[in-house]
């Protein structure tokens, strides 16, 4: 049973999402690590609210799942999982985020409900536009800065902070496009909207190459904000060539998304670390 949640919630994709969060704690608190059990609070609260979300996902998808060979496997629609289960995890999630974030502080709670709203709704939006890649890199944008609040105990964004949150937003809007890839048959057969299904595959990496440039240049700009070392600039570069890779057609379009395009915002993530 344990298997099979971590299986439904995709345990491994919420541990890459954690060097993100460590990087706006770390510019809340002033360029300095938090206490631990902030960090550890951040951390649960991230993975109560991947929780809440991923699961309402499955949830709201699991007829459009059906119809996909890549997923009709998936928990819900192979009827491995029932909906009632899944909808308790999705409860046990949002327990999970709302309690770090009483322990976080009332700034944190206040906002809590802020990204609950597109963590439940970006899975709409492919039935009605194909720019929904960008719901899901909304929804991931909203990590470092929640992580910056509960670090700084504020709400007042610095323009570090405020660039890296675009960087994330731009780096996982355009691995969704890649990432969609796999799919461009079936929501064309089954009248799903995505940028590969409305453009083409050439069509859709060639806004996805845009989308990653811009994730670049803002990287790139918020490395110029700051005196940057050489282990930053390294880092940088790592990240430059990892978003190469998304597009080179002799990789599997599956390694693209997973592990490359994943490594890719680690790597942007650690750029600020080492600043």
């Amino acid at each position: 049973m344990v298997r099979k949640i971590l299986r439904f919630i995709k345990v491994e994709h919420t541990a890459f999402s954690l060097p993100l969060l460590l990087t706006g704690a770390w510019m809340g608190a002033g360029y300095t690590l938090p206490q631990s059990e902030i960090l550890l609070a951040i951390a649960l609260a991230a993975i109560g609210a991947r929780t809440f979300g991923m699961s309402f996902n499955r949830i709201f998808d699991r007829r459009i799942d059906a119809q996909n060979p890549r997923t009709a496997g998936r928990e819900l629609p192979s009827g491995a999982m029932s909906v009632r289960l899944a909808l308790g995890i999705a409860l046990g999630g949002l327990l999970l985020y709302l309690s770090a974030c009483v322990f976080l502080g009332a700034w944190c709670l206040a906002l809590s409900p802020l990204p609950l709203i597109p963590l439940m709704g970006y899975s709409f939006l492919k039935r009605y536009t194909a720019l929904c890649h960008f719901g899901i890199g909304l929804c991931l944008a909203l990590a470092p800065l929640g992580a910056y609040v509960a670090a700084a105990g504020q709400p007042y964004f610095s323009v570090q902070v405020l660039l890296f949150s675009s960087f994330v937003f731009f780096w996982l809007s355009g691995a969704d496009i890649i990432y969609a890839l796999l799919d461009l048959e079936s929501d064309r057969r089954n009248g799903i909207h995505s940028l590969p299904a409305a453009l083409g595959a050439a069509g859709a990496q060639t806004v996805a190459a845009a989308v990653h440039l811009t994730a670049l240049l803002i990287l790139g700009l918020l490395l110029y904000t700051r005196e940057s070392r050489p282990f930053a600039l390294a880092a940088f570069a790592a990240t430059a060539v990892l978003f190469v890779m998304m597009y080179l057609p002799f990789i599997p379009v599956p390694k693209r998304f997973f592990p490359i395009a994943t490594l890719a915002g680690v790597a942007g993530a650690i750029t600020p670390l080492l600043m």
